[in-house]
């Protein structure tokens, strides 16, 4: 990739948006299975890279049926701005939130999961596998990251 010496030339909005798609490339290129890059390759460019499912543009998709998504969200109905409303009061409100809680992964002071939470002293004696500090927070990190995606898309 580019050279962390030429990105820290770059003004920084485009440095930004250098290191935005360098990440998402990386992420890409671990992709080992062939059949699996080419499934995923292009809807990742179109939404990590060309950003097509935030422009607010109606999204088509083949199906044997009709199929349109409207990522606007506009409040057009009384009745469904109600039942919104209704939702937020009976679940949570995002605006609730407190954003400013450091949600930093590699954060040692704030745990993601008990250090016990997986059995590395078995991976390493029956194994072999040895972690270093790092590669256990990149595991925790990547292990609860799965199980939080996991809940939101079981919540829909």
């Amino acid at each position: 990739m580019i050279s962390e010496r030429v990105i820290h030339l770059l003004p920084p909005r485009v440095r930004s948006q250098v290191e935005e798609y360098a990440d998402a490339l990386s992420t890409l290129f671990e992709v080992r299975d062939p059949r699996v890059l080419t499934s995923i390759g292009p809807s990742a460019i179109r939404g990590t890279l060309l950003k097509r499912g935030k422009q607010g543009v109606p999204t088509t998709m083949p199906a044997s049926h009709r199929a349109y998504f409207d990522w606007s969200y506009p409040h057009d109905f009384p009745e469904m701005k109600e039942l919104y409303d209704r939702a937020k009061r009976g679940q949570w409100d995002g605006d609730d939130l407190p954003w400013h809680t450091n949600v930093d992964p590699y954060d040692p002071n704030v745990a993601l999961v008990p250090e016990d939470f997986f059995a590395y002293d078995v991976l390493e004696e029956e194994i072999g596998v040895k972690f270093t500090q790092r590669e256990r927070d990149e595991l925790q990190h990547a292990m609860v990251s799965w199980m939080l995606s996991q809940f939101l898309h079981g919540e829909q």
